[in-house]
């Protein structure tokens, strides 16, 4: 039986139409993560235990308790709960049919090295960490977890790069380097972003994505980590630097009618996260990820995952 923990908060978006009514409200965030984890246990039927870390709100269970019930392979005994704050609350305000503003003015509680015991970092096989809020966990909490695990880490850097939180629409956050950015990356064993998100992370000292991946491979010859870097392109795929092998592998993804991309990156590295832990190549992870990031993009909802 593999354990695989998965750090990262549960998002609750909130949809609002240019006439300022809240039209919909809907799961998002980390339970992109959690659904295609659980897809691909239920139809691989893999023997493993799947452990989110990440603080609960219990003012949203009659949001998030529907969606919970439907996790089979999920052990969510150590998730703290938390009876004050709420979800992150993301509100996406449309201009129009196609254009929206997207901010979010709270999110959860940092989780802190107290919420990594030592005993359950030893016993982990694989640790998916999710920037969703950017929040989720500082450097020293990752140094405390590399300590104290052999479990194959993969970080998709998702909100670093980006400032402050956001009350209103008229003030987005901005986006920015990361100032420790080599240590991120040398307490991991593999990196995911986007295209934007590689042009950003090093900023000032780097603003191309070559030029971090060449940085990235002389970390990996220093350190051992990270083995590899992963840059997943939207509509044309996803590219991984292979610093182990010295190769680069790319999966050019399958035409397919795109409904809704909400998701996507999250669904990729869980898949990413899973297939590493189980033992399967760079090469063969980063093509089952692409594949079914690529079908998540046919679906309307997050719920659609799990049918």
């Amino acid at each position: 039986m593999k354990k695989i923990a998965i750090i990262g908060a549960p998002c609750i978006d909130e949809v609002i139409s240019p006439s300022g009514e809240l039209t919909s409200t809907q799961l998002g965030g980390i339970l992109y993560s959690y659904a295609a984890m659980q897809r691909m246990a239920s139809t691989a039927t893999l023997e493993v235990e799947i452990i989110p870390l990440t603080f609960i709100s219990i003012q949203d269970a009659e949001y998030l308790e529907p969606f919970v019930l439907k996790l089979t392979n999920f052990n969510l005994s150590h998730s703290p709960r938390t009876y004050d704050a709420r979800s992150n609350r993301v509100k996406l305000v449309y201009k129009n049919e196609t254009e929206r503003l997207e901010f979010c003015a709270n999110i959860l509680p940092e989780l802190t090295p107290e919420h990594f015991p030592i005993e359950l970092l030893a016993s982990l096989d694989g640790i998916f960490i999710n920037m969703i809020s950017g929040f989720d966990i500082s450097l020293d909490t990752l140094k405390h977890i590399r300590k104290n695990t052999k479990a194959y880490i993969h970080l998709d850097v998702h909100a670093m790069i980006l400032g402050e939180l956001s009350d209103t629409p008229e003030k987005p956050r901005l986006v920015r380097g990361v100032k420790q950015w080599r240590e991120w990356l040398s307490n991991v064993d593999s990196v995911q972003m986007n295209e934007m998100e590689a042009d950003w992370l090093a900023v000032p000292e780097l603003a191309s994505e070559i030029d971090l991946v060449r940085e990235a491979r002389t970390i990996y010859k220093e350190t051992g980590s990270p083995k590899n870097i992963i840059i997943t392109r939207a509509e044309r795929g996803a590219t991984c630097f292979d610093f182990t092998s010295d190769k680069i592998w790319n999966k050019v993804p399958v035409k397919r009618e795109i409904l809704n991309t909400t998701g996507s990156g999250d669904v990729f590295g869980a898949v990413y996260t899973l297939s590493k832990t189980f033992g399967t190549s760079e090469e063969q992870s980063l093509y089952q990820a692409e594949e079914i990031a690529g079908w998540n993009a046919g679906l309307e909802k997050l719920e659609d995952i799990l049918v």
